[in-house]
């Protein structure tokens, strides 16, 4: 999944092609964005959404949009420009997964492969933080700190309430373990609440947040993968995590897909792809007093059924072949040895 502020900036550059947005209706599209990885996050409170995440990065994100578009045509006003703004942003992360997730892979590697070192998993995720501060510094000119995408998300209890109730019809009418969980609503609560905590946790660390995090490493107090869930130092970051260069690059499961793109090219075809998908939804969600069965199905089929791990249909994802990292293990603990006292 690229980071979250990768997904903030595509849903605020898509605000902005749209011409819509307040800045309440503007939050909870930021929130949107983050799609099913607001359910990874929730690790500590129980009972936990987290496998929803799981499931729904290999399929039903079709289902779910249509389901979000029934919902929405009973709303009128301000609620419904909230559930339209959240599945702008849910639609943006289904098509940003999709077309990025294969360029991730490639330049990370995977548990495994291309080596066999403890590290690698985390390589993943470091890479994704990576492209959300070049990307940042490319698109707006702006450090992590000066976003503040803390700041950006909803910060009224009813918004989360509200959404959760259409969020949970929504998982209802996909997945079959989601209409038995008598619990689902209490998970998508405790889902939220954790993503926000993990967000304001991992906020726009300074000098001061390195130099604790490695002293609590190398005293055993803290997990030696920190890092690749912080948005490491802009000023040390000596690699092309954007691919401004034009590197060659495969499909990791379709190694004859090949593509020199930049991050920022899969950005802008993402954008392209969410704007045809909504305005397909909004034809949907503005249809009284529901929509048809014809429009939903078509509905269904723009946004397709290509999972979020590797941009392909089928279930299970696809066995990888192809990669050739970045070298990001060298960076990681190149920055972790710079803030060694």
């Amino acid at each position: 999944m690229p980071s979250h502020i990768c997904h903030a900036l595509l849903v605020e550059k898509l605000l902005e092609s749209l011409d819509s947005g307040s800045p309440q209706v503007a939050a909870v599209a930021i929130l949107g964005s983050q799609g099913p990885d607001i359910f990874l996050h929730n690790h500590r409170r129980k009972p936990r959404a987290f496998r929803y995440g799981a499931l729904l990065h290999r399929k039903g994100n079709a289902r779910i949009i249509s389901s979000l578009a029934e919902s929405a045509a009973r709303l009128d006003g301000l609620p419904f420009e909230e559930l339209a703004a959240f599945t702008l942003g849910y639609i943006s992360h289904v098509w940003l997964d999709r077309i990025a997730h294969p360029y991730v892979n490639y330049f990370a590697g995977w548990r495994g492969t291309p080596d066999r070192h403890p590290d690698r998993p985390a390589m993943h995720a470091f890479l994704e933080r990576i492209i959300d501060v070049q990307l940042l510094r490319h698109l707006r000119n702006q450090s992590v700190q000066e976003f503040c995408f803390l700041e950006r998300l909803p910060t009224s209890s009813r918004d989360l309430a509200e959404l959760r109730t259409h969020i949970a019809g929504a998982l209802r009418s996909t997945l079959r373990s989601a209409g038995d969980d008598t619990h689902l609503e209490t998970r998508l609560a405790n889902a939220l609440f954790d993503s926000l905590a993990y967000y304001r946790n991992t906020e726009s660390p300074g000098s001061e947040y390195f130099l604790a995090a490695r002293g609590r490493e190398k005293s055993g107090t803290l997990s030696p993968r920190w890092l690749s869930v912080i948005h490491p130092p802009e000023e040390l970051l000596m690699v092309d995590a954007l691919n401004m260069n034009r590197r060659p690059w495969q499909h990791p499961c379709s190694p004859s897909r090949t593509s020199n793109a930049s991050f920022c090219d899969l950005f802008d075809k993402a954008l392209v792809r969410t704007i045809e998908v909504f305005r397909l939804w909004l034809v949907c969600a503005r249809e009284k007093p529901l929509p048809s069965p014809g429009r939903l199905r078509s509905l269904e089929e723009a946004v397709g059924e290509q999972n979020l791990n590797d941009g392909i249909v089928g279930d299970p994802p696809c066995r990888r072949t192809a990669c050739d990292p970045l070298p990001l293990l060298e960076l990681y603990h190149r920055i972790k040895t710079a803030f060694d006292r």
